[in-house]
């Protein structure tokens, strides 16, 4: 065989298979074998209807804790169902998906040597809910959740410019036997005041709060200025918009309830309600009351 023929092979095989080269180092390694899934039918309608098993359950994954009790598994089945209710409202919307995790990801967040086990339960929860979502008056809900409540969930009225009457407070008292209902700030005032853009220390002596019925704070007063409450919990990285504000020994003392904003789906309750017995229908009713749960193609 010629030189040039040799060459003329070389130079065929680059241009077929160097796209593939580029495309795997964009999209990075995946947690399936692909070559062991056969093409489907483009004329099967059934096959092209079929939910994004890998993609939900890679956003599930980054979502809640996998290495739950096995009696608790219907939280993350729950779980699972506002993963797909999200992703069908963005899609049915035209927004941006969230993003599905990479198996370098998820082997950084659970380590290698449960990122197999941990995956496959996320798997089970998304193809044992398959196809179901949340309605409210026949279209995707706007889904919420956190980790711990401050004891009872917030009342929304309204989230991203949406009315959601299905988002109203449910208690949960089970929240307080978590390890991250309590947290203990302390803050010397010149943090405060370089993290809030005050420039009298004098104001920090006369701060005010307000809240709802919940204790969630809806606005915190210094001085002149006045934050919501969930403003300032960003501003100074707190757990949770449910704080109580002292100052003691020259310092501000914050005391946080619960983890996150507190609204929807609190999953540490979910958890506890699953252990008790609670299927995912029965915690999904809970935390998002008069909605329906449907399942769609």
């Amino acid at each position: 065989m010629s030189e040039k023929i040799k060459t003329g092979i070389a130079v065929f095989l680059i241009i077929i298979i160097l796209p593939y080269i580029i495309t795997y180092a964009l999209q990075g390694r995946q947690l399936f074998d692909i070559t062991a899934t056969e093409k489907p039918d483009e004329t099967d309608q059934s096959a092209q209807t079929q939910e994004p098993i890998e993609v939900l359950t890679g956003i599930l994954a980054g979502q809640i804790r996998m290495d739950l009790p096995e009696d608790a598994a219907d939280a993350i089945r729950a779980q699972a169902v506002l993963v797909r209710t999200e992703y069908v409202r963005r899609e049915q919307a035209g927004e941006q998906q969230e993003q599905s995790r990479s198996l370098d990801e998820l082997t950084a967040l659970w380590g290698s040597g449960h990122v197999r086990e941990y995956y496959e339960i996320a798997k089970a929860a998304v193809t044992d809910t398959a196809g179901e979502i949340l309605t409210y008056d026949g279209k995707p809900i706007q889904t919420a959740y956190h980790q711990v409540s401050a004891g009872a969930t917030r009342a929304v009225e309204e989230l991203n410019g949406e009315a959601t009457p299905y988002l109203q407070s449910a208690a949960c008292g089970m929240d307080i036997t978590s390890p991250d209902y309590l947290t203990v700030r302390f803050f010397p005032y010149e943090d405060m005041m370089r993290a809030l853009d005050i420039t009298q220390e004098d104001d920090l002596k006369s701060i005010t709060q307000t809240a709802d019925d919940t204790g969630y704070v809806t606005s915190v007063q210094i001085g002149e200025k006045e934050y919501s409450g969930d403003v300032f919990r960003r501003m100074l990285d707190l757990p949770s918009p449910c704080f109580y504000i002292k100052e003691v020994e020259g310092q501000i003392r914050i005391v946080v309830k619960g983890k996150g904003h507190g609204i929807g789906m609190s999953q540490y309750a979910a958890e506890k309600q699953a252990e008790e017995g609670a299927s995912y229908q029965d915690i999904l009713s809970y935390f998002f009351p008069d909605t329906t749960l449907e399942k769609i193609n």
